[in-house]
């Protein structure tokens, strides 16, 4: 085996090393086990161990044994909705970018950026901006798929997303003050879609609404890309409804029933 990098981390590659030694036969270890298949000290071992069952990574049971935790189940979860929407919204976005004209857009919130993780090219009159994004992150704050995510977080965890962010000046027209997003962002959640125009770029303008699960919460957002030229008047409201009409359709078929979530409300 090579000599590792020095970025290498030496502490999280060992809990990740305690994590693959379960398998299907293995369901569960004691210390000593692991610290024998690992080949280092038992007690070495316990600082690691105590980590991984805080963060609920490991279980520990009666007879001092450790088996998987619930934690990864609920990041499994997470990852089966990601291939879920994106199996679903491949469909959509190909509607969506030849009834708009312009390139169609599936992303998450990944940390504090947008991760993009479907494009469909909306043809000749598409405009050119941001071509190639898939596997690309850019900043939540300045574009209209964050602002749509970061609408529907709950209040803390967009409070803990706002002070963890640094609102840096991309163009003339990117929001840079706290107060003035939080008012967007209100107006987001009351309008049900986002606008972009020009803060990720000159010329440039997106218009984004949410997808939902079937438990209502937002787990990832569509978007179409237009020349600002186009982010305006009845052609804005136009695109807007067509954006929103394609996110409640996604939505749907992922079990979303806007009725039955309207039901609760009584």
């Amino acid at each position: 085996m090579g000599k590792k990098p020095h970025q290498h981390n030496q502490s999280l590659d060992r809990g990740l090393r305690i994590l693959d030694l379960y398998t299907r036969e293995t369901h569960s270890l004691s210390a000593k086990e692991i610290a024998d298949r690992l080949n280092v000290p038992a007690t070495t071992l316990y600082p690691f161990l105590y980590t991984l069952v805080d963060h609920r990574y490991l279980e520990i049971d009666e007879q001092k044994r450790y088996r998987l935790g619930l934690k990864l189940l609920e990041r499994v979860g997470e990852i089966h909705q990601v291939y879920d929407v994106r199996s679903v919204a491949r469909r959509e976005l190909v509607t969506l970018s030849r009834t708009v004209k312009a390139n169609a857009r599936l992303a998450v919130l990944y940390g504090n950026d947008v991760l993009y993780l479907e494009q469909e090219e909306g043809g000749p009159q598409a405009n050119l901006i941001l071509t190639e994004v898939v596997g690309l992150r850019v900043p939540s704050y300045c574009t209209a798929l964050g602002k749509v995510l970061l609408a529907n977080l709950p209040d803390y965890d967009l409070d803990r997303a706002l002070d963890s962010m640094t609102l840096t000046k991309i163009t003339d027209r990117t929001i840079t003050d706290r107060g003035a997003l939080l008012a967007e962002l209100q107006a987001v959640r009351a309008r049900g879609y986002a606008l972009e125009l020009e803060e990720l770029q000159l010329g440039g303008a997106c218009v984004a609404a949410p997808i939902r699960n079937s438990g209502s919460r937002v787990i990832a957002a569509i978007s179409t890309s237009v020349l600002a030229s186009r982010a305006h008047g009845k052609e804005l409201a136009r695109i807007a409804d067509v954006v929103m009409a394609t996110a409640a359709d996604i939505s749907e078929q992922l079990g979303y029933r806007h009725e039955m979530q309207e039901g609760k409300g009584r």
